[in-house]
């Protein structure tokens, strides 16, 4: 069997995510079509303490881009859609029919919401019809059930019953995204007037969306365990694994060894492994290299928790925290915070991994620089922290 050392797996890893290029010098439309597609899933996310997640994504790999650009690429192209693939996701829209053991297995969110749904199954019906003969719309735009009660959900993070109903919809493809708002909420729309047909119609069997995805994730990871490609779409690991052994024995994916991982790893025929990474990028706390935490502790010896919902005074760095990636290695993290107000981007700290060099700290300054540029941000930064200088990370 095939062994690859850590430093290669890291740099096929990196590669397959796209951080062996060269940024351009702007980002075209056809450049974030393309980084879409390799990575197979963008995680949405809309914590705005430094700009939505999904934004930051294209940011890390091409620099500088229009968003709006973008944002009507994914919306308004037909060649992409929301879906839950990895959490809330954009996808190609070839990936539409892949998900479709999703769309028919999944619960209905918030848990127990189905019971909801059965109680009042004539409003659910109506909601489409109404879909049907307005357009688009987005929940605080219907008539609400019962004539005007709001009917919030208590304890549920979906809100109202409306929404609820139209995220019950959207869970099952009924409904697709037409777009968003400015405060982020999503706006409706059939899926047949959104997902092409040839996407919407097809039909695939369960095994065969597994493997399909299966195959996407490993393209987006170069190399991965059984757990790192399982978790990529969301699929449990029992559900992978003969999966994968049917990729191995058809010699779709390679199994190989990596030194110092426990488990074997799988190795896509595509995989790229170029002699070095010259990468030099902050990465959003959901961005698909980093979301899967025992992976980047395997590849990077980086441990990383996610503090949004930690208590002040237990964070060990802080509320927003980007990783920083240079050449093949994750060297650094720094707590960002847009304040628009004031039109800064405030740099609250910042942790070395390993002693500072002049040539990190200076990458590191280039990268917080252009990143304010593209927000429209001055950067204000405090003095940065040696990584000796913190309590060491709790790795257990």
């Amino acid at each position: 069997m095939l062994t690859l050392s850590l430093s290669e797996a890291r740099r096929v890893a990196l590669a397959a995510q796209g951080f062996h290029q060269r940024r351009p010098r702007r980002a075209t439309v056809p450049q974030l079509r393309d980084t879409i597609r390799r990575l197979g899933v963008v995680q949405m996310d809309f914590v705005n303490v430094l700009c939505p997640a999904h934004y930051m994504v294209p940011f890390s790999r091409l620099g500088p881009y229009d968003r709006a650009a973008f944002d009507k690429l994914v919306y308004r192209s037909g060649q992409f859609a929301e879906h839950w693939a990895h959490e809330i996701s954009i996808i190609p829209a070839e990936t539409w029919p892949l998900l479709r053991y999703r769309r028919e297995t999944d619960r209905v969110r918030p848990w127990g919401f189905a019971k909801v749904l059965e109680e009042r199954a004539d409003y659910s019906a109506s909601v489409v019809e109404h879909v049907r003969r307005s357009g688009p719309l987005a929940a605080d735009e219907l008539e609400p059930p019962d004539g005007g009660d709001d009917h919030r959900i208590p304890g549920a993070w979906i809100g109202t019953i409306r929404r609820g109903v139209m995220e019950a919809h959207f869970l099952r493809g009924t409904l697709a995204a037409a777009g968003r708002r400015t405060d982020f909420s999503r706006v409706y729309d059939l899926a047949e007037r959104l997902i092409p047909g040839e996407h919407r119609e097809q039909s695939v069997s369960y095994d065969d969306c597994r493997r399909a995805l299966l195959l996407q994730a490993a393209r987006a990871h170069g190399i991965g365990t059984a757990a790192d490609l399982a978790d990529y779409y969301r699929m449990p690991v029992r559900d992978a694994r003969p999966r994968l052994e049917e990729l191995v024995t058809s010699r779709q994916l390679q199994e190989v060894r990596v030194e110092g991982w426990r488990e074997p790893a799988y190795l896509h025929p595509n995989a790229e492994a170029p002699a070095s990474i010259d990468a030099a990028a902050l990465l959003s706390p959901f961005d698909p290299l980093i979301w899967f935490r025992p992976r980047i502790e395997r590849l990077f010896g980086f441990h990383y928790r996610v503090e949004i919902f930690v208590p002040p005074e237990k964070r060990r760095y802080g509320f927003y925290v980007l990783p920083f990636l240079f050449g093949e290695e994750l060297v650094a993290r720094v707590d960002v915070k847009a304040d628009r107000a004031n039109g800064v981007l405030r740099v609250l700290g910042t942790w070395f991994e390993k002693p500072k060099t002049r040539t990190i700290a200076a990458a590191l300054s280039e990268e917080l620089r252009t990143l304010g540029a593209w927000l429209g941000l001055e950067v204000s930064q405090k003095r940065p922290t040696s990584a000796r200088e913190i309590v060491k990370p709790n790795r257990g």
